[in-house]
């Protein structure tokens, strides 16, 4: 939706040749010859680049074949290995818990999870306003959580493949180090700064970082922009994932918006608790002791892995329910008129 106003209002690029470096005149017939293999490969890595990434080298692609087949094997088996965890694990985890389930699992009130939980807990034998909290109703919201991360994995990744395989392997344009990964490793996110910065796919974060620059312009604070810029990144995301649900029917547009600015905030939140640990722990023996001491380290990053998946237990499903209930409501309406 940005991408094209981005390229053309935004971004400088040329594919006429650069002048002779010895008579400082550009080839004039190479101007009028029809497009060549060159100029094909630079126009598809203008108008299909929205990660900004930087190639080493020109179009077409150099690349031997051996090293084409361990691109293949690489990342084919990668996406292999995806779709066979998703058969064999995500696949039968769904089915088990959505066979148990109803509409009564989504209702707003099957949101909330801090209170209820706090209120079982804290009760000393009176009954809870909130309802019981079943094992089922965990492993749902628990799936959900993480549901939506592995569902945009491997669907983006195996599109990503196949478009690799075009380029690099039938059209010979690009070559494989032109095709990274979209995503990170998952070991890299266990902080939400981390998992949005590391690990999540980074498609439409440089058109999105040029808009907020422009909306930007007469900030003067640096730091304030900085701030201003990644709250812009987070807001124009949401705004683009609210377009789709509206132009795909799925409606609460609003909680599109709302997921991704919180996101933001809890971001916010989390560095402002690491930046005041490390200074009130400065020079004393326990930040020696995490800096030295492996086993400190992994439990620190266990805790993190934790926090980012209590973030996600707590904020999915408040962005997902509505929208699965209305969906489930449209089908058994279906299925009711269809009987």
């Amino acid at each position: 939706m940005l991408i094209l106003p981005t390229i053309l209002l935004f971004e400088n690029h040329s594919l006429a040749p650069r002048p002779d470096q010895k008579t400082g005149q550009r080839d004039r017939a190479s101007l009028l010859s029809w497009p060549s293999r060159r100029s094909v490969a630079a126009a598809c890595r203008i108008w299909n680049n929205p990660r900004n990434l930087q190639f080493r080298k020109p179009g077409p692609a150099s690349a031997s074949w051996n090293a084409l087949i361990r691109f293949l094997f690489r990342r084919g088996s990668r996406v292999a290995v995806g779709f066979l965890v998703d058969k064999l694990v995500f696949q039968r985890i769904q089915r088990q818990l959505l066979a148990a389930s109803s509409l009564l699992d989504f209702t707003p009130d099957q949101q909330q999870i801090i209170r209820p939980i706090f209120s079982h807990l804290f009760s000393d034998g009176i009954e809870s306003p909130y309802g019981s909290i079943s094992s089922h109703r965990l492993a749902l919201r628990a799936f959900t959580s993480v549901s939506w991360i592995w569902t945009n994995f491997l669907v983006l990744e195996s599109y990503h493949f196949l478009l690799a395989i075009i380029f690099v392997m039938i059209l010979r344009l690009d070559d494989p180090e032109d095709w990274p990964p979209l995503f990170g490793s998952i070991a890299d996110a266990w902080t939400l700064q981390r998992f949005w910065g590391r690990f999540w796919h980074r498609v439409a974060t440089p058109t999105l970082k040029t808009w907020t620059r422009f909306l930007l312009r007469g900030v003067e604070t640096r730091a304030l922009e900085k701030v201003l810029q990644a709250f812009g990144v987070f807001f124009l995301s949401g705004l683009m994932h609210a377009t789709a649900s509206w132009r795909t029917g799925q409606h609460f547009e609003h909680l599109d918006v709302w997921f991704f600015s919180v996101n933001f905030v809890a971001i916010g939140a989390e560095i402002t608790v690491i930046k005041s640990l490390s200074w009130g722990l400065r020079g004393t023996k326990a930040a020696l002791l995490v800096e030295k001491s492996w086993p400190i380290r992994i439990m620190c990053k266990a805790f993190g892995f934790m926090w980012v998946f209590a973030w996600f237990f707590w904020a999915v499903p408040r962005w997902v329910y509505p929208k699965t209930m209305r969906w489930a409501i449209k089908q058994a309406l279906i299925q009711s008129y269809a009987s």
